[in-house]
């Protein structure tokens, strides 16, 4: 493989990354933003949404896991998001440890 292509698939790797962790960040912030608005729901929809969208976070943390958006996280270079940071490791704390 060519240096050029090498670096275009490094490239596309750690910008799939970036997409997975920037829609992990939205879900997250989404959900937390139900959380505070939904507290005047009533509280059997309120759970609901809200483990729906708790679902959603989890969907989006599996993407990250299981492609190149753990490897960006590794690497360190989502410092100035310090939470995604903490539940992507977090989360591949979980997934490793033993049963």
């Amino acid at each position: 493989m060519s240096h050029h292509r090498l670096f275009a698939q490094l490239e596309f790797e750690r910008a799939a990354g970036h997409a997975a962790l920037k829609a992990l960040a939205q879900a997250v912030a989404q959900s937390d933003q139900f959380r505070a608005d939904g507290r005047d729901r009533e509280p059997i929809h309120f759970w609901v949404l809200a483990g729906e969208l708790e679902e959603v976070v989890q969907d989006r943390l599996r993407d990250v896991l299981d492609g190149p958006g753990l490897g960006v996280v590794e690497r360190g270079e989502l410092f100035h998001q310090p939470r995604i940071v903490e539940l992507v490791i977090a989360a591949r704390d979980a997934r490793t440890a033993p049963s």
